[in-house]
């Protein structure tokens, strides 16, 4: 989210490199590129300097920051970093190294590092180092106590050599919707191509080739989608040109086709920056993510109601169990409506932000404690945009890893620790003699075999549709529906030698 564009005239007056051109070993164009923000482009010049003059105590410096300010392999930056140091060339070159080692998780080294740079009193990164080692001693903790997780790359369908990123992926994982800076236009003041929205169907369950969205919300500007409705059927789009910065856009979406994008209202967007936004699964709250004036620090969650105009309601702050003084970003509520997971930078994480999870407690009207859904998931990089599967065992996030494909890929994750053989029922109820669905409904699932409430649910009020998620066993389903005779019908849950992950089921009521 890079509003700045003034520099892609600059740029288009240098040769090219990262992506297949070259570039000269001139330090004038090297200086150009870092001072407005193309590290990836200073790098290659960088390296290129560092050749051609190898004792020179400003290239490591300027190389090693280059590789810390992009979103690949961090491994470089120890190196440089590292004979920068030695040769004193800067003040803060300490704090980089720190960060530097922190990134590659040597977190020993990080901590003497920034203890060295904090002692000297010098630099101009005196006022982050205590945050900077608290983030440190957090992923110590975590470091130690893994959660059990598995990584896959979703795949040449999805993922490019350029940066594929922000995946929103619908409950049923037939439909994903991602933001991509691959090759088209004219790359812009950071080296990258200009941001778009693509997007993939799952046909005999595999992803199909990723296609561009159209320009009814792709301009020749920074697209980026930052959320989509429960139902596939709204999708929330980030957009900056040179005139508009920082604003939340909506589109409808039928039949995997997206319609023209709109500019929310004054409720959600303000004269501060808003970077994403979710709505709830019945459609009636909305949370996004403001640096408006009245925060509790930078980026801060909020929430509004929908109002029976249709319109937003005055927007309320999370308040402080969710939300620091740091920034927080990407939230998400979960399909249960009580369940919120978001991006922060504060709380214990392990460095730059981390995903977290709160529950809203209905009895003292709260959210719970974040908790952080720790390491590998999270690391010392910012992890910032997760989307789940209906059984929460899965999701799908954005980053670089060893099998990247060369930037930030889409990957697909599964705890292993949560037992997956769940069966999602997307069900209906549909009256004898119609096709249209009752939304006005109370639905109660009982274990037969202990006869205990497992989960109540209430159809989508749009669409009638609700969702069960059911473990391997025996239950009976209780309708109540308005002006229908009570039902009551026993499911069976296959176990896992025959497990079914999703399917579907229509419930008959009569009057």
């Amino acid at each position: 989210m890079k509003p700045f564009k003034n520099y892609i005239l600059l740029l288009t007056c240098f040769s090219l490199s990262f992506y297949g051109y070259s570039q000269k070993a001139i330090p004038e164009d090297a200086a150009e590129h870092f001072k407005f923000g193309n590290y990836i482009d200073a790098l290659v010049v960088y390296k290129k300097l560092i050749e051609k003059d190898p004792k020179n105590i400003d290239y490591p410096y300027k190389a090693g920051l280059c590789v810390l300010f992009t979103d690949r392999d961090k491994r470089e930056a120890v190196k440089f970093l590292e004979i920068a140091s030695e040769r004193k060339s800067d003040p803060d070159v300490n704090f980089f190294l720190a960060k530097a080692y922190h990134l590659n998780l040597k977190l020993d080294e990080a901590l003497d590092s920034y203890e060295k740079y904090k002692s000297s009193g010098e630099g101009t990164r005196q006022n982050e180092v205590d945050r900077e080692i608290e983030m440190v001693k957090n992923a110590q903790k975590l470091v130690n106590a893994p959660v059990d997780i598995t990584f896959e790359n979703a795949g040449d369908e999805i993922n490019t050599e350029y940066p594929d990123y922000y995946p929103f992926i619908t409950p049923d994982e037939s439909f994903m919707v991602f933001t991509s800076r691959r090759k088209s236009g004219v790359r812009e003041f950071d080296g990258y191509y200009p941001s778009a929205i693509y997007y993939s169907k799952v046909d005999s369950g595999q992803f199909d080739k990723s296609k561009k969205a159209s320009s009814l919300i792709n301009s020749t500007y920074d697209d980026q989608a930052v959320g989509l409705s429960y139902n596939a059927d709204k999708l929330f789009i980030y957009f900056d040109d040179i005139n508009n910065v920082g604003d939340i856009y909506e589109a409808d979406i039928k039949d995997f086709k997206f319609k023209k994008k709109v500019k929310m209202g004054e409720n959600v967007n303000s004269k501060g920056f808003e970077s994403s936004a979710s709505i709830s699964a019945d459609g009636n709250t909305l949370f996004f993510a403001s640096d408006r004036d009245g925060g509790l620090g930078k980026k801060d969650i909020y929430m509004t109601k929908k109002l029976p105009t249709g319109e937003w309601a005055e927007p309320q702050n999370l308040g402080e169990n969710i939300n620091t003084p740091y920034d927080e970003d990407f939230p998400n509520l979960f399909y249960d409506g009580k369940t919120l997971y978001y991006s922060s930078k504060g709380h214990n994480s392990m460095g730059g932000f981390d995903y977290f999870k709160s529950t809203w407690n209905t009895e003292t009207n709260s959210w719970s404690k974040p908790e952080n859904l720790g390491y590998p998931l999270n690391t010392p990089d910012d992890d910032i945009c997760i989307s789940f599967l209906e059984d929460q065992a899965s999701a799908y996030i954005s980053a670089w890893r060893p099998d990247s494909k060369g930037d930030k890929d889409i990957y697909r994750v599964t705890f292993n620790e949560i037992d997956t053989r769940q069966t999602v029922y997307k069900s209906k109820i549909i009256p004898s003699g119609s096709t249209e669905a009752v939304t006005d409904a109370f639905v109660s699932v009982i274990d037969n075999r202990t006869q205990e409430e497992i989960g109540t649910y209430t159809p989508n009020p749009k669409n009638g549709s609700f969702v069960m998620i059911l473990k391997p066993g025996s239950y009976n389903i209780l309708i109540d529906a308005p002006g229908f005779a009570p039902k009551n019908q026993d499911v069976y849950v296959i176990g896992k030698s025959d497990f079914v992950p999703f399917t579907t089921i229509e419930f008959t009521v009569t009057p």
